[in-house]
């Protein structure tokens, strides 16, 4: 079975990995998965969870260090 990204599996992936809190934290699933880039792309978990690095990642305050 081919792999979807939906927002049910952003939901799983966000209440599973913690490394995820912080986006968790701040978006709900379906907002996280409106702002995934190349869902085509996308073709499994690891590829799910690499996109929603790039989304925290994206995502993160500007701060003066």
């Amino acid at each position: 079975m081919a792999f979807t990204v939906t927002v049910e599996a952003v939901r799983e992936m966000l209440d599973e990995d913690m490394t995820l809190q912080t986006l968790k934290n701040q978006y709900t699933p379906a907002e996280v998965f409106a702002m995934l880039t190349d869902i085509a792309d996308i073709t499994n978990e690891d590829a799910l969870f690499e996109a929603l690095m790039d989304v925290m990642y994206a995502t993160r305050p500007e701060g003066h260090v």
